[in-house]
C-alpha cells in the first residue's frame, strides 16, 4: 500500500462483493491488481464479479480494516479477450457456452459490434429459431443499454444508478437518460441534482422546459418530506428558481404542467396553491371521508359504562358518549390524562351492547401496548388491512362495529386515508392521540389539524389523574407543553423519575451517557441496557451526535461482537430498521432490533422477543440504534430514556415538540444530559417550520 492520501489509478478485476447497497450505491469490494489483493470502498454497487474495471481514487488506512482504496470513479472496461467475451456473451438469454463459442469463432474480437448491427440476424446464424432469436435480441438490447448507461453515467460517479434505472426503463433506459433525463426524478433516490448532472452530460440546455418542470416537482417533493401537502405558488416559484440558478418559473410553465397532469393549482381567497396530483387527491379524499363519517347517522347506542376499576371523569364520559353519538370522534391529551383508560371505557361500553371492536395503531410496539392495557387483541394498521409489500392493502373493509386507533398523531396523510378507506358502512371510528407530539414523518399532520378544526367531536383530556400527578415526568411534560422549564428538583410526595445531569464539556457528557447506559442505570433499576434503555439526540453529526454516541455505546456494550456484512454490523448489535416497512415480517420503519446471528445469507434478528430472518439485501436499511433521533423514536415506549440536550448535539434543532416527545418515552425514568440553558431554550421554542395544508378548509362546514 502507498501512503494514505496517495492517488490510485489502475485497472482491476472484481473478485468478490463483500457488501453492496442499492439505495446508496456504496459497496465494499475485493479486487485483484496483477496478482495483488485490494479492498475497494465507494460507489461500486454497479460492479459484478469477474468484471474488469478502471478505478480512480486514493489510498486510505482504516483503523479497523486496514488499507483500502477509497474510490471516486469506477468505469467498466469493455470486455476483450476470449475469456471476457465468452463470459459476456453467456449473459444473453438462450446463448450458452456452445453458442458463445460459435459467435467468437465466427466474428472474433469484433463480435460485439457485429451483434449490435443486427442482433436478431446474428443469433439466428448460430442456430436459434426465430422466437428464441427475438428473445435473445431483446436480452442483448437490454445489455447494450446497460453498457451505454455505464458510459454515460460512470464519468460522473453515478454508475451505481445503472441497475435501478435499467430496472425501471428496461431496454429504453439509455434513450430515456439521454433524451429525457429529468424523468429520472421519478426513480427512487434520483433527485433533481443527480438528474441535472446527467442532463448536463447529455447536453440538455439549462433553459429547457423539462429542467424547469423537474425543479418544480422536486421542490414539491421536498416540501412533502418536510410535512407540507402543498405550497403557495409564489414560494414554489422562488424555491424552484433558486434550484435552477435562474429566474423563477413563470405562470405559463405552471399552466402547461396543469395541462399535462403534472400539477394541481387551487385558488382560495388570498393564495394560489400548488400540489402534486397524488397528494392533492389524498387530501381531498381525506376531507371527503371525514365529512362523510361526520354527517352520517350513528349506528351504535349512546352509552357510558363504568368498569370494576374505572369510573369515568367528566371529560372521559364526554369522550365515551361522543364515540357512540358520532361515527367519527377524537380523544386527545397529554401524559397522565387518561387516554388509555378512556379507550378501555369506550371498549366496555361497546361490549355492553355486543358491538365488535377493532383496535389498531401505526406501529407494532404501540399495538402491543394497546393490547396490554385493554386486555384485547390489537394490531398494526397495516396488519388490519392485510398489507402485502408491493401490492398494498388486500382487505377492502375492516370487519368491526367500532374502530379505535391509538397514537393517531403518528399517522400521516397517506396512512390515515388508507385506513379510513376500509371503514365499513355503519362503523364508528375513534382517533386517539397527543396533538402536541412531533408531527408524523411525511406529508400532512391530519390528527393535529382535526383537533384544531373541531370539525368532528373532540374530547380534550386535561385533568392529570392523581397517580400520574405524582410523576415528575408527567408534571415536567405538561410544563414543556406550555413552553415552561420542567422542574428537576425533588419534592416530597413526588416520584423522582425526571433528572437533569449537567455536563458542559461534550466529552464529559459522552462519558456520562456511557456510564449511565452500561453500568449505573442497569444496576439501579434492574434494566437491560440494550432493550430497556434508549438514548435520544436531535442530530447525527457532532461530538454528541447520534453517530458518536452509537460508536461509544457499541464499544461499551458489544466490543467483541462478531463482525458481519463487511464489518459494518456485529452480532449482538442494537439496530433499527430505517426507511422501509417490511409488512410481511411485521417490521416497521423505526423498529428496534437485536442482531442474533448471520447464516445462509440471512440476518437473524429479534424484535420485541420475536425472532425474524432478514435477507442480506436488507442490511443497508439497518442502522445502529444504541442512540437514535427523536423522530425515529416517536413510537418507542420503554423503561428508561436518556435525552441529550447539549450545545454539541444540535441544540438549535431541539424544539419544544421534540423535547416533549422524547421526555415522555419512558415509564420509569427520563434523564436529560446536557445543560439547563439548552433545556430552557428547547421548551420555550416551538417548531416554527410551516407545514402547509388545506385539510382544514376541506373540513369547514358547507
Amino acid at each position: 500500500m502507498d501512503a494514505p492520501g496517495t492517488p490510485f489509478e489502475d485497472e482491476i478485476v472484481v473478485r468478490r462483493i463483500r457488501f453492496s447497497s442499492e439505495d446508496t450505491g456504496f459497496a465494499v469490494v475485493d479486487a485483484d491488481r496483477d496478482g495483488d489483493e485490494l479492498v475497494l470502498i465507494g460507489p461500486l454497487a454497479h460492479l459484478e464479479e469477474r468484471e474488469h474495471v478502471k478505478v480512480s481514487g486514493i489510498w486510505h488506512e482504516d483503523k479497523r480494516y486496514g488499507p483500502q482504496v477509497k474510490v471516486s470513479l469506477a468505469e467498466s472496461v469493455p470486455p476483450s479477450g476470449d475469456e471476457a467475451l465468452m463470459a459476456y456473451l453467456k449473459r444473453v438469454r438462450h446463448v450458452g457456452a456452445i453458442r458463445a463459442s460459435k459467435l467468437l469463432d465466427r466474428y472474433g474480437e469484433h463480435v460485439l459490434n457485429v451483434i449490435d448491427e443486427d442482433p436478431g440476424l446474428a443469433f439466428r446464424r448460430i442456430g436459434l429459431n426465430p422466437q428464441r432469436a427475438r428473445e435473445a435480441a431483446k436480452s442483448w438490447n437490454a445489455l447494450r443499454s446497460t453498457r451505454a448507461l455505464h458510459l454515460l453515467l460512470a464519468p460522473h460517479g453515478l454508475a451505481w444508478l445503472v441497475p435501478r434505472i435499467a430496472a425501471e426503463y428496461g431496454e429504453r433506459a439509455h434513450d430515456t437518460v439521454r433524451k429525457r433525463p429529468y424523468e429520472l426524478t421519478n426513480v427512487f433516490g434520483v433527485g433533481f441534482q443527480i438528474a441535472d448532472t446527467i442532463a448536463r452530460a447529455a447536453g440538455v440546455p439549462r433553459d429547457s422546459p423539462g429542467r424547469r418542470r423537474a425543479a418544480v416537482v422536486h421542490v414539491l417533493i421536498e416540501a412533502e418530506r418536510e410535512g407540507s401537502t402543498c405550497l403557495p405558488v409564489p414560494e414554489l416559484a422562488t424555491k424552484a428558481g433558486t434550484l435552477l440558478g435562474a429566474a423563477p418559473p413563470d405562470a405559463q410553465l405552471f399552466h402547461d404542467m396543469v395541462e399535462h397532469g403534472d400539477l394541481v393549482l387551487e385558488q382560495d381567497e388570498d393564495v394560489l396553491w400548488a400540489y402534486r396530483p397524488p397528494t392533492y387527491n389524498l387530501e381531498v379524499e381525506l376531507g371527503d371521508l371525514i365529512n362523510g363519517l361526520a354527517k352520517s347517522s350513528p349506528s351504535l347506542k349512546p352509552a357510558v359504562v363504568a368498569t370494576d376499576d374505572l369510573t369515568p371523569a367528566p371529560e372521559q364520559a364526554a369522550a365515551v358518549l361522543a364515540a357512540f353519538t358520532s361515527r367519527v370522534s377524537i380523544v386527545t391529551g397529554g401524559p397522565g390524562t387518561g387516554k388509555t383508560a378512556t379507550i378501555r371505557l369506550i371498549c366496555a361500553a361497546a361490549k355492553a351492547q355486543k358491538a365488535s371492536i377493532a383496535l389498531v395503531a401505526p406501529t407494532g410496539r404501540a399495538a402491543r401496548r394497546m393490547a396490554e392495557s385493554t386486555g384485547m387483541e390489537a394490531s398494526t394498521i397495516h396488519s388490519a388491512l392485510g398489507w402485502i409489500p408491493g401490492q398494498g392493502p388486500t382487505r377492502d373493509e375492516i370487519e368491526a362495529d367500532l374502530l379505535v386507533v391509538d397514537e393517531t398523531s403518528m399517522a400521516n396523510l397517506e396512512l390515515l386515508v388508507t385506513l379510513l378507506r376500509a371503514v365499513g358502512a355503519g362503523m364508528h371510528v375513534v382517533l386517539v392521540g397527543d396533538a402536541d407530539q412531533l408531527a408524523p414523518v411525511g406529508a400532512g399532520k391530519p390528527f393535529a389539524e382535526l383537533v384544531a378544526t373541531k370539525a368532528v367531536p373532540v374530547a380534550e383530556l386535561t385533568h392529570i389523574f392523581r397517580q400520574a400527578a405524582g410523576s415528575m415526568i408527567v408534571r415536567g411534560a405538561h410544563a414543556v407543553r406550555q413552553g415552561g422549564m420542567p422542574d428537576f428538583a425533588p419534592h416530597e410526595g413526588l416520584q423522582r423519575d425526571l433528572f437533569l445531569i449537567e455536563r458542559a464539556d461534550p466529552m464529559q457528557a459522552l462519558d456520562e451517557i456511557e456510564s449511565l447506559v452500561s453500568r449505573r442505570l442497569p444496576e439501579h433499576y434492574g434494566v437491560d441496557p440494550l432493550t430497556d434503555v434508549q438514548v435520544f439526540a436531535p442530530v447525527y453529526r457532532g461530538a454528541l451526535g447520534i453517530e458518536a454516541i452509537n460508536q461509544r455505546l457499541r464499544q461499551a456494550l458489544n466490543a467483541r461482537g462478531q463482525q458481519v456484512m463487511g464489518g459494518r454490523l456485529r452480532i449482538g448489535d442494537k439496530l433499527m430498521l430505517s426507511g422501509r416497512n417490511l409488512h410481511d415480517l411485521g417490521l416497521m420503519n423505526g423498529t428496534i432490533l437485536r442482531l442474533l446471528d448471520h447464516q445462509d445469507e440471512k440476518l437473524i434478528v429479534s424484535a420485541d422477543r420475536v425472532v425474524v430472518e432478514l435477507p442480506d439485501e436488507e442490511a443497508p436499511r439497518l442502522q445502529l440504534a444504541y442512540a437514535c433521533s427523536i423522530h425515529k423514536g416517536q413510537g418507542i415506549e420503554l423503561p428508561v430514556a436518556i435525552v441529550v440536550a447539549h450545545p454539541a448535539s444540535g441544540a438549535y434543532f431541539l424544539r419544544r415538540e421534540m423535547f416533549y416527545t422524547a421526555m415522555t418515552r419512558a415509564r420509569l425514568a427520563t434523564l436529560v444530559v446536557g445543560t439547563r440553558q439548552v433545556v430552557a431554550r428547547a421548551a420555550a421554542t416551538p417548531d416554527t417550520s410551516r407545514r402547509y395544508s388545506r385539510l382544514a378548509a376541506r373540513l369547514a362546514p358547507d
